[in-house]
């Protein structure tokens, strides 16, 4: 076996326990020095790996991991979500305790969420998944103190025990018919007789993964875990742990599923139609600013499983490019609105989308900021936004007819989505201030830094998407060798 093939996972975790460590032997080291070395260490392993990891599509333990381009995409990813959500943590955990200890399981997370892109066996993407999702029932939870943070914690937890009990028996169910947790072995057996047993495994295991990724009607734990949990987790949550079970169920897809994608693709179609419809509709109504980003993450949702879905086509590796650009695109834009929306919350403590009357004149950047990353989810011209829904919105429309008006409904979702993201942009603006909008709102230098190189990748990409592109189309063909 190739160990060197682990430099990421082994990367990460040195980072993980170093930050502990560092907790024991220098325990009255601040809070935020500890979060900006952990953060910037990410980033900057993110980078080595990105032009020295090789992927060049090998394999692990015989078979059970794959280290490809697509596998390298997603760790890169990954670790650069993880390194920007600590360093935007700083200010918020210094009014907590073990600080250590949050920095730590957010960047254990990231190893779950690798291993759920590199898997090619059942059971160990589950191990990788419920890595992934302890990390985040306990940061969930994290500020203790909060009755709803326990609140949003015990319904996530509970919620979450059902939808992997779902998957684990369904995995057993595919053991038992096929004998093996392998990807290709579940593929011929599937491709040769699909029985009863084996049908009921693959809907459980779907069901699991929609969950995680939190499509209707499996959507119910995320307004009220974004409202009550943290939200530089609840930023993580909508962008790396949605971001990996996208990239568990896209290798499932080419996959596992390969041979049944004509049956597949209708039932992430409904869920995609459901997902857009009631994600996008319901957010108009919601008057905290959190519960509206949790909507609004539910109708992204859409977006993704339409792209899945278009995987019937005859070249499937162009929709799934199209999923690795929007996928990027929405984690940069959804990170960069929570974390707008955090700077707001620890100096004023407000959440409700009235109070952001007034925010231009309190802080034009930050008011700025959000502007740009709401433009960019909801697909504004000249932003990176705009150019991924483009491009996906382009190769789901080339995968059939039946394709042009499920891309017709999408484009309709994000003119509805504009609506509300407007009202916070309108609510920034033009309403006066009410009686706590006299309250400055501060930024400190690394802070600014972190919004100003956000804005300019939401802005620029926009303009400028090739790069990202060719990576993307890399990683996708990687996908279907």
């Amino acid at each position: 076996m190739n160990w060197s093939l682990l430099f990421p996972a082994y990367s990460v975790l040195a980072i993980a326990f170093s930050v502990m460590l560092l907790d024991i032997i220098f325990p009255k080291l601040n809070k935020s020095t500890m979060g900006y070395f952990s953060g910037f260490t990410l980033l900057v392993t993110s980078f080595l790996v990105w032009f020295v990891f090789p992927g060049k599509s090998e394999t692990f333990g015989s078979g059970i991991m794959i280290f490809d381009q697509f596998t390298r995409y997603f760790i890169v990813f990954f670790m650069s979500l993880a390194g920007l959500t600590i360093i935007c943590s700083t200010k918020f955990i210094e009014s907590l305790e073990h600080g250590a200890e949050y920095y730590g399981l957010l960047i254990l997370s990231v190893v779950g969420a690798m291993g759920m892109a590199a898997s090619k066996e059942l059971v160990t993407a589950y191990i990788s998944l419920e890595l992934l999702s302890f990390c985040l029932y306990v940061l969930v939870s994290f500020s203790w103190k909060e009755n709803r943070a326990n609140e949003a914690g015990i319904k996530y937890i509970l919620l979450g025990a059902v939808a992997s009990a779902f998957m684990l028996f369904g995995i057993s169910y595919i053991y038992g018919v096929v004998g093996s947790t392998m990807y290709n072995e579940i593929s011929d057996v599937v491709l040769n007789s699909l029985n009863p047993g084996l049908i009921l495994g693959l809907a459980l295991l779907t069901a699991g993964l929609a969950f995680k990724i939190a499509a209707v009607p499996f959507h119910m734990w995320t307004p009220d875990v974004y409202e009550g949990g943290p939200i530089p987790i609840s930023a993580y949550l909508a962008a790396a742990s949605k971001a990996a079970a996208l990239a568990m169920m896209m290798r499932l897809a080419a996959s596992v599923f390969s041979n049944v994608l004509e049956v597949w693709s209708i039932i992430m179609i409904l869920l995609a139609v459901a997902s857009l419809v009631l994600g996008n509709l319901v957010a108009i109504r919601q008057t905290n600013i959190k519960r509206l980003m949790a909507y609004s993450s539910i109708g992204q949702v859409g977006f993704f499983l339409l792209g899945i879905a278009a995987f019937v086509s005859n070249n499937p590796s162009e929709p799934a490019a199209g999923l690795l650009i929007h996928a990027v695109s929405y984690g940069v834009a959804t990170l960069t609105a929570f974390m707008a929306i955090l700077i707001v919350y620890n100096q004023t403590g407000v959440e409700e989308i009235k109070d952001y009357a007034g925010l231009s004149k309190r802080n034009p950047f930050i008011a700025l900021v959000l502007t740009v990353s709401f433009f960019s989810l909801a697909g504004f011209p000249f932003f990176v936004g705009f150019a991924s829904k483009f491009y996906l919105f382009t190769t789901i429309s080339v995968a059939g007819n039946h394709f042009l008006g499920l891309v017709g409904l999408a484009i309709l979702a994000s003119i509805i989505s504009m609506y509300y993201y407007l009202k916070v942009i309108k609510t920034m603006y033009v309403d006066e201030p009410n009686e706590s909008g006299s309250i400055p709102i501060m930024i400190n230098i690394p802070m600014r830094v972190v919004f100003i190189s956000l804005a300019l990748l939401i802005g620029l990409g926009g303009l400028y998407v090739l790069p990202l592109a060719r990576a993307a189309e890399v990683a996708a063909r990687s996908l279907f060798v």
